[in-house]
Protein backbone atom coordinates (compact mmCIF):
# COMPACT_ATOMS: atom_id res chain seq x y z
CA UNK A 1 0.00 0.00 0.00
CA UNK A 2 1.18 3.53 -0.79
CA UNK A 3 -0.03 6.83 0.59
CA UNK A 4 -1.73 9.22 -1.83
CA UNK A 5 -3.10 12.71 -1.31
CA UNK A 6 -6.90 13.26 -1.43
CA UNK A 7 -7.01 16.99 -0.86
CA UNK A 8 -9.19 18.18 2.00
CA UNK A 9 -9.56 14.58 3.20
CA UNK A 10 -5.84 14.25 3.83
CA UNK A 11 -4.14 11.08 2.69
CA UNK A 12 -5.27 7.53 2.11
CA UNK A 13 -3.67 4.16 1.54
CA UNK A 14 -3.93 2.85 -2.02
CA UNK A 15 -2.87 -0.53 -3.31
CA UNK A 16 0.20 -0.20 -5.51
CA UNK A 17 -1.29 -2.32 -8.29
CA UNK A 18 -4.48 -0.24 -8.31
CA UNK A 19 -2.40 2.94 -8.39
CA UNK A 20 -0.45 1.65 -11.40
CA UNK A 21 -3.68 1.00 -13.32
CA UNK A 22 -4.99 4.48 -12.54
CA UNK A 23 -1.65 6.13 -13.30
CA UNK A 24 -1.73 4.52 -16.74
CA UNK A 25 -5.32 5.71 -17.24
CA UNK A 26 -4.34 9.27 -16.24
CA UNK A 27 -1.57 9.24 -18.86
CA UNK A 28 -3.54 7.61 -21.68
CA UNK A 29 -6.61 9.81 -21.31
CA UNK A 30 -4.46 12.81 -22.27
CA UNK A 31 -3.96 11.19 -25.68
CA UNK A 32 -7.62 11.87 -26.57
CA UNK A 33 -9.16 8.76 -24.98
CA UNK A 34 -11.87 8.20 -22.40
CA UNK A 35 -11.61 5.88 -19.42
CA UNK A 36 -14.71 3.87 -18.52
CA UNK A 37 -14.20 1.42 -15.67
CA UNK A 38 -16.71 -1.03 -14.25
CA UNK A 39 -16.74 -1.72 -10.51
CA UNK A 40 -18.94 -4.56 -9.31
CA UNK A 41 -19.45 -6.62 -6.19
CA UNK A 42 -22.06 -7.80 -3.72
CA UNK A 43 -24.03 -5.42 -1.54
CA UNK A 44 -22.02 -4.12 1.41
CA UNK A 45 -18.58 -5.13 0.09
CA UNK A 46 -17.36 -1.53 -0.05
CA UNK A 47 -17.34 -1.08 -3.83
CA UNK A 48 -18.78 2.45 -3.71
CA UNK A 49 -16.12 3.66 -1.27
CA UNK A 50 -13.39 2.08 -3.39
CA UNK A 51 -14.80 3.63 -6.56
CA UNK A 52 -14.88 7.12 -5.12
CA UNK A 53 -11.27 6.68 -4.01
CA UNK A 54 -10.29 5.83 -7.59
CA UNK A 55 -12.27 8.77 -8.96
CA UNK A 56 -10.65 11.20 -6.53
CA UNK A 57 -7.18 9.92 -7.36
CA UNK A 58 -7.81 10.34 -11.10
CA UNK A 59 -9.50 13.71 -10.66
CA UNK A 60 -8.48 16.00 -7.75
CA UNK A 61 -11.65 18.08 -8.34
CA UNK A 62 -13.94 15.07 -7.85
CA UNK A 63 -16.80 15.82 -5.47
CA UNK A 64 -20.20 14.55 -4.34
CA UNK A 65 -21.96 16.41 -7.16
CA UNK A 66 -20.44 13.93 -9.60
CA UNK A 67 -21.66 10.89 -7.69
CA UNK A 68 -25.00 10.12 -9.33
CA UNK A 69 -27.69 7.50 -8.85
CA UNK A 70 -30.16 7.92 -11.70
CA UNK A 71 -29.98 8.03 -15.51
CA UNK A 72 -31.13 11.66 -15.47
CA UNK A 73 -28.42 12.65 -12.99
CA UNK A 74 -25.83 10.71 -14.97
CA UNK A 75 -26.69 12.48 -18.22
CA UNK A 76 -26.54 15.87 -16.54
CA UNK A 77 -23.23 15.11 -14.82
CA UNK A 78 -21.66 14.04 -18.14
CA UNK A 79 -22.95 17.15 -19.90
CA UNK A 80 -21.67 19.45 -17.14
CA UNK A 81 -18.29 17.72 -16.64
CA UNK A 82 -15.10 19.32 -17.86
CA UNK A 83 -12.41 17.35 -19.75
CA UNK A 84 -10.50 14.83 -17.60
CA UNK A 85 -12.98 14.98 -14.75
CA UNK A 86 -14.43 11.87 -13.09
CA UNK A 87 -18.09 10.83 -12.76
CA UNK A 88 -19.29 7.93 -10.61
CA UNK A 89 -22.55 6.29 -11.69
CA UNK A 90 -23.44 4.52 -8.46
CA UNK A 91 -26.61 2.73 -9.59
CA UNK A 92 -27.83 0.71 -6.60
CA UNK A 93 -30.76 -1.49 -7.52
CA UNK A 94 -32.37 -4.49 -5.95
CA UNK A 95 -35.57 -6.48 -6.02
CA UNK A 96 -37.92 -7.57 -8.75
CA UNK A 97 -37.36 -4.48 -10.87
CA UNK A 98 -33.61 -5.04 -11.17
CA UNK A 99 -33.87 -6.43 -14.72
CA UNK A 100 -35.78 -3.38 -15.96
CA UNK A 101 -33.40 -1.06 -14.11
CA UNK A 102 -30.37 -2.76 -15.61
CA UNK A 103 -31.85 -2.31 -19.07
CA UNK A 104 -32.21 1.40 -18.34
CA UNK A 105 -28.59 1.60 -17.13
CA UNK A 106 -27.36 -0.03 -20.33
CA UNK A 107 -29.39 2.30 -22.55
CA UNK A 108 -28.18 5.35 -20.64
CA UNK A 109 -24.55 4.31 -20.85
CA UNK A 110 -24.68 3.59 -24.57
CA UNK A 111 -26.45 6.86 -25.31
CA UNK A 112 -23.79 8.88 -23.44
CA UNK A 113 -20.66 7.12 -24.71
CA UNK A 114 -20.07 9.64 -27.49
CA UNK A 115 -20.20 12.52 -25.03
CA UNK A 116 -17.89 10.66 -22.63
CA UNK A 117 -15.45 10.06 -25.47
CA UNK A 118 -15.55 13.65 -26.72
CA UNK A 119 -14.82 15.08 -23.27
CA UNK A 120 -12.14 12.53 -22.33
CA UNK A 121 -13.79 11.65 -19.02
CA UNK A 122 -13.11 9.11 -16.30
CA UNK A 123 -16.39 7.27 -15.75
CA UNK A 124 -16.80 4.63 -13.06
CA UNK A 125 -19.96 2.52 -13.21
CA UNK A 126 -20.84 0.79 -9.93
CA UNK A 127 -23.12 -2.23 -10.17
CA UNK A 128 -23.79 -5.58 -8.48
CA UNK A 129 -22.69 -7.79 -11.37
CA UNK A 130 -20.51 -7.22 -14.44
CA UNK A 131 -22.32 -9.95 -16.38
CA UNK A 132 -25.54 -7.90 -16.47
CA UNK A 133 -23.80 -5.16 -18.42
CA UNK A 134 -24.54 -4.66 -22.11
CA UNK A 135 -22.16 -6.73 -24.24
CA UNK A 136 -20.89 -3.73 -26.22
CA UNK A 137 -19.97 -1.79 -23.08
CA UNK A 138 -18.59 -4.84 -21.27
CA UNK A 139 -16.38 -6.06 -24.10
CA UNK A 140 -15.42 -3.02 -26.13
CA UNK A 141 -16.02 0.29 -24.36
CA UNK A 142 -14.88 -0.32 -20.79
CA UNK A 143 -11.16 -0.28 -20.06
CA UNK A 144 -11.20 -2.64 -17.12
CA UNK A 145 -13.18 -4.32 -14.36
CA UNK A 146 -12.60 -3.94 -10.63
CA UNK A 147 -14.40 -6.77 -8.84
CA UNK A 148 -14.76 -5.96 -5.12
CA UNK A 149 -15.46 -8.86 -2.80
CA UNK A 150 -15.47 -9.99 0.82
CA UNK A 151 -12.71 -12.25 2.15
CA UNK A 152 -12.71 -14.78 4.94
CA UNK A 153 -14.75 -13.96 8.03
CA UNK A 154 -16.61 -11.29 6.00
CA UNK A 155 -13.56 -9.05 5.82
CA UNK A 156 -14.10 -6.17 3.40
CA UNK A 157 -11.44 -4.51 1.30
CA UNK A 158 -10.51 -6.99 -1.44
CA UNK A 159 -10.57 -6.18 -5.15
CA UNK A 160 -9.62 -8.19 -8.25
CA UNK A 161 -8.72 -6.38 -11.47
CA UNK A 162 -9.32 -7.63 -15.01
CA UNK A 163 -7.79 -5.61 -17.82
CA UNK A 164 -9.41 -5.06 -21.21
CA UNK A 165 -8.42 -8.44 -22.64
CA UNK A 166 -9.12 -10.51 -19.52
CA UNK A 167 -12.54 -9.01 -18.90
CA UNK A 168 -13.57 -10.02 -22.43
CA UNK A 169 -12.72 -13.63 -21.71
CA UNK A 170 -14.33 -13.34 -18.29
CA UNK A 171 -17.59 -12.08 -19.81
CA UNK A 172 -17.64 -14.84 -22.43
CA UNK A 173 -16.58 -17.68 -20.10
CA UNK A 174 -18.30 -16.59 -16.91
CA UNK A 175 -21.66 -15.18 -18.00
CA UNK A 176 -23.46 -18.52 -18.13
CA UNK A 177 -22.80 -19.33 -14.46
CA UNK A 178 -21.91 -15.82 -13.24
CA UNK A 179 -18.45 -17.10 -12.35
CA UNK A 180 -15.32 -14.97 -11.87
CA UNK A 181 -13.01 -17.99 -11.88
CA UNK A 182 -11.66 -17.87 -15.45
CA UNK A 183 -9.48 -16.22 -16.44
CA UNK A 184 -7.43 -15.45 -13.35
CA UNK A 185 -7.44 -11.74 -12.50
CA UNK A 186 -4.44 -9.58 -13.35
CA UNK A 187 -3.99 -8.97 -9.63
CA UNK A 188 -5.71 -9.04 -6.26
CA UNK A 189 -5.52 -5.76 -4.37
CA UNK A 190 -6.70 -4.24 -1.12
CA UNK A 191 -8.49 -1.04 -0.19
CA UNK A 192 -9.48 0.74 3.01
CA UNK A 193 -12.78 2.17 4.22
CA UNK A 194 -11.71 5.77 3.55
CA UNK A 195 -14.34 8.20 2.29
CA UNK A 196 -13.11 10.95 -0.03
CA UNK A 197 -16.45 12.80 0.05
CA UNK A 198 -18.60 13.75 3.01
CA UNK A 199 -19.85 10.31 4.08
CA UNK A 200 -22.99 11.62 5.80
CA UNK A 201 -24.03 13.67 2.76
CA UNK A 202 -23.23 10.73 0.46
CA UNK A 203 -25.40 8.34 2.46
CA UNK A 204 -28.20 10.91 2.64
CA UNK A 205 -28.06 11.48 -1.13
CA UNK A 206 -28.13 7.74 -1.77
CA UNK A 207 -31.04 7.22 0.63
CA UNK A 208 -33.05 10.04 -0.97
CA UNK A 209 -32.47 8.50 -4.39
CA UNK A 210 -33.65 5.08 -3.24
CA UNK A 211 -36.74 6.56 -1.58
CA UNK A 212 -37.61 8.49 -4.75
CA UNK A 213 -37.15 5.35 -6.81
CA UNK A 214 -39.38 3.30 -4.52
CA UNK A 215 -42.03 5.99 -4.73
CA UNK A 216 -41.80 5.88 -8.52
CA UNK A 217 -42.19 2.10 -8.43
CA UNK A 218 -45.27 2.37 -6.23
CA UNK A 219 -46.88 4.87 -8.60
CA UNK A 220 -46.15 2.68 -11.62
CA UNK A 221 -47.48 -0.38 -9.82
CA UNK A 222 -50.72 1.38 -8.88
CA UNK A 223 -51.15 2.59 -12.46
CA UNK A 224 -50.54 -0.91 -13.84
CA UNK A 225 -53.02 -2.48 -11.42
CA UNK A 226 -55.66 0.13 -12.27
CA UNK A 227 -55.13 -0.49 -15.98
CA UNK A 228 -55.55 -4.25 -15.50
CA UNK A 229 -58.80 -3.74 -13.59
CA UNK A 230 -60.11 -1.36 -16.22
CA UNK A 231 -59.17 -3.81 -18.97
CA UNK A 232 -61.09 -6.64 -17.28
CA UNK A 233 -64.11 -4.40 -16.77
CA UNK A 234 -64.10 -3.45 -20.45
CA UNK A 235 -64.28 -7.13 -21.40
CA UNK A 236 -67.52 -7.64 -19.48
CA UNK A 237 -70.53 -8.72 -21.56
CA UNK A 238 -72.50 -5.58 -20.73
CA UNK A 239 -69.80 -3.31 -22.20
CA UNK A 240 -70.81 -2.88 -25.83
CA UNK A 241 -67.67 -1.28 -27.23
CA UNK A 242 -65.42 -2.14 -30.14
CA UNK A 243 -61.82 -3.10 -29.48
CA UNK A 244 -60.64 0.11 -31.14
CA UNK A 245 -62.69 2.10 -28.62
CA UNK A 246 -61.36 0.09 -25.69
CA UNK A 247 -57.79 0.74 -26.86
CA UNK A 248 -58.44 4.48 -26.79
CA UNK A 249 -59.91 4.29 -23.29
CA UNK A 250 -56.95 2.28 -21.99
CA UNK A 251 -54.47 4.53 -23.85
CA UNK A 252 -52.25 1.61 -24.83
CA UNK A 253 -50.93 0.33 -28.14
CA UNK A 254 -52.87 -2.16 -30.24
CA UNK A 255 -50.10 -4.68 -29.74
CA UNK A 256 -50.31 -4.40 -25.94
CA UNK A 257 -54.07 -4.55 -26.00
CA UNK A 258 -54.31 -7.71 -28.11
CA UNK A 259 -51.58 -9.37 -26.06
CA UNK A 260 -53.61 -8.68 -22.92
CA UNK A 261 -56.77 -9.86 -24.68
CA UNK A 262 -55.20 -13.18 -25.65
CA UNK A 263 -54.06 -13.81 -22.08
CA UNK A 264 -57.50 -12.86 -20.80
CA UNK A 265 -59.23 -15.21 -23.23
CA UNK A 266 -56.79 -18.01 -22.44
CA UNK A 267 -57.53 -17.57 -18.76
CA UNK A 268 -53.95 -16.55 -17.81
Amino acid sequence: MVMVDVGEYGQMSMDGFVKNVLDTAKTVIRKDWDMVFIVDGSEGCGKSVFTMQCARYCDPTFCLERVVFTPKEFRQAIINAQPYQAVVYDEAYTGLSSRATMSLINRTLISMLAEIRQKNLFVFVVMPCFFDLDKYVALWRSRGLFHAYVGKNFERGFVAFYNSDKKKFLYINGKKFYSYGKPIANFIGRFTNKYVVDDKKYKEKKKDSLIAREKGRDEKQVKAEFQDLLFERLQAEDIKLKNTEKIKILNISERSYYRKLKKYQDGD
